[in-house]
């Protein structure tokens, strides 16, 4: 009986930190809103389009030449920067090869 008096008291005590934590559901679910059109064209015009790139086949993200990923991925393939960027692969670390 004394362990649940312990739990259920740690349990209040603790109940006012968790309300302070979580976020409100609305806050939860709003997304900013990103126009595919505009994505894809950032990110199309950036960066050398004839570097030649590895591509991480499953987790979709291309690594540039010198980086630590490039060729040593379990699974990939070469391409240049234009053809994964048409292939939807995104760039390491958000950083276009150059």
């Amino acid at each position: 009986m004394r362990s649940f008096a312990r739990s259920l008291l740690i349990f209040l005590l603790c109940l006012p930190l968790l309300a302070q934590t979580t976020p409100p559901l609305a806050a939860q679910n709003t997304v900013a809103p990103v126009s595919a059109s505009s994505a894809s064209a950032v990110q199309s015009t950036e960066g050398n389009p004839d570097v030649r790139v590895w591509v991480n086949t499953a987790t979709g993200v291309y690594h540039c030449p010198g980086s630590r990923w490039y060729g040593n991925t379990k699974q990939g393939e070469y391409m240049t920067q234009a053809e994964a960027q048409k292939k939807h692969y995104r760039p390491a670390y958000g950083k276009v090869c150059r």
